[in-house]
């Protein structure tokens, strides 16, 4: 495997003159960002950090961001972000205790961060002007061979699950783990040439995955100077991209923006999203407004980015554009029953993944989310004919039914078919559910519909609960947790 510390000198070594980083009317050339990875790797050693020490970043998304990520990368530091502001009070005290940084970078002000590392002294703090310090030496030392990069084995990215269904978990990522991440991106996605990609999301979460791709076909990465739809039109007017990348959030932002219309997007050539699937109605108002470019990857924490993708054609197929597609080259998957028996098609089994952009480790809580060689997901999914996975449930939502898992949205889709009304199933039990219906006044009609409907699933209804709204969480999708207690 090759590390991404080297992946990112060699990339930002081939076309020095090229822009490598555009934010606002800032930009970055590739010879000036190897010189500030390199400077950063410099700074870091005389504050006295070593191979295997942690550095978190609690600052905005900008270009230094990820740069001094790919620092971390080629020195064989761990990195690890957080949005600034983004955990208050005893939260962020909890989470800097469950990753234990040997160095804070980050502007003083904040006062809960501030106390925490006065009461530690021996944690390292940095602000910009610490790394604003760059010497000459970086370039001289990398030309003469002094700075030694991380080998592959290395954890260089502590990188956090959001805790949305159980605890949140630090995963360790690997050197060779990312590299092949960033490979398999540039390998399989249908870039455009030198693309100009502008990206709606923090290079400090998944979508900082897709920096080094670009910058190993030669493009730009383009940063908007806030965030918001309104920030991302400004950006795209100032800099013509080629690629937009965007979790579903920001993109359904942006497809109902008033202005978005009138922004020329005939350069579009790519649009990627990830972390849920888009609906026929989002489906074809980003076709109108951007051209038949849609392209979907799916991926974990765990498994970046690589798990599945959908090409910009499974777009304009009603069988496979709600897919999450096929999977990613050299990432094998099976599709299981509880017991861990491979299942046929069309059969909803947990997904397992195995491959070469898989973590190996949690460093909180500590151990492995792979056994015997395969991370099992925890999300339930179907493969159809094609060898195309269909998302349906995450695994503690389902219901154990034998040797099978019962998911609630097949008893959804079947009750929703039958009267006409959003519905979320939550179970209450081994084999028995309450059904929450969306528009409806209490009665017996709709009661008697839902109950009919469900007559010959292997569950029993214990409860059909009118509501107004269906609570759903940032991509969209059914809250069930909070839809739980709702039942409850």
């Amino acid at each position: 495997m090759t590390a991404i510390g080297g992946l990112v000198l060699d990339a930002l070594r081939a076309w020095p003159d090229r822009v490598a980083f555009r934010q606002g009317s800032a930009e970055l050339t590739y010879r000036e960002a190897e010189r500030l990875v390199l400077g950063v790797v410099e700074t870091l050693a005389e504050a006295g950090l070593r191979p295997g020490d942690t550095v978190l970043q609690i600052r905005p998304n900008d270009p230094l961001q990820w740069l001094v990520n790919a620092a971390c990368y080629v020195a064989g530091h761990c990195s690890a972000a957080l949005p600034p502001g983004g955990l208050r009070g005893p939260a962020l005290a909890e989470r800097l205790r469950l990753v234990a940084p040997d160095a804070v970078l980050a502007e003083p002000g904040d006062p809960d961060l501030d106390a925490w590392l006065r009461a530690r002294p021996e944690v390292r703090a940095l602000t910009d002007r610490d790394l604003a310090v760059l010497r000459e030496s970086g370039a001289v030392a990398r030309e003469t061979g002094n700075i030694a990069e991380a080998p592959a084995s290395a954890v260089v990215r502590l990188a956090f699950t959001s805790g949305t269904t159980g605890p949140v978990k630090g995963v360790e990522l690997s050197g060779g783990v990312l590299g092949a991440v960033a490979t398999a991106l540039r390998d399989t996605l249908p870039w455009p040439a030198r693309p100009r990609v502008l990206c709606a999301e923090s290079v400090s979460g998944g979508f900082g995955n897709m920096v080094l791709p670009t910058l190993m076909l030669g493009g730009t990465f383009i940063i908007p100077e806030r965030s918001g739809p309104d920030a991302l039109l400004d950006a795209a007017a100032a800099h013509d991209p080629t690629v937009l990348m965007a979790m579903p959030p920001a993109l359904r932002a942006l497809l109902a923006h008033p202005d978005a219309a009138g922004q020329d997007w005939s350069s579009m050539a790519l649009v990627v999203y990830s972390g849920a699937s888009l609906t026929d109605e989002e489906i074809g108002r980003a076709h109108a407004l951007f051209g038949e470019v849609l392209c979907g990857v799916f991926g974990q924490v765990e498994v970046p980015k690589t798990i599945a993708w959908t090409r910009p054609a499974d777009h304009l197929d009603p069988r496979s554009r709600s897919s999450l597609g096929m999977p990613f080259p050299g990432t094998e998957v099976r599709v299981c029953g509880p017991g861990g028996r491979d299942l046929p098609a069309g059969q909803a089994g947990e997904l397992w993944v195995r491959g070469a952009t898989t973590a190996h480790a949690y460093a909180f809580p500590s151990g492995t989310p792979v056994e015997n060689g395969w991370l099992r997901t925890g999300d339930v999914c179907r493969r159809d004919a094609d060898g195309r996975l269909h998302y349906v449930n995450r695994v503690h939502h389902a219901l154990r039914i034998a040797d099978a898992y019962l998911c609630p949205s097949d008893l959804e889709a079947v009750v929703s078919q039958r009267i006409g009304h959003p519905v979320a199933v939550a179970p209450t039990g081994p084999a028995s559910v309450a059904v929450l219906v969306e528009g409806v006044t209490p009665g017996g009609t709709v009661e008697e519909a839902v109950r009919d409907a469900l007559r010959d699933a292997p569950v029993t209804v214990d409860e059909v609960v009118p509501v107004e709204r269906l609570l759903r969480d940032v991509m969209g999708r059914l809250d069930r947790a909070r839809l739980a207690g709702v039942a409850g």
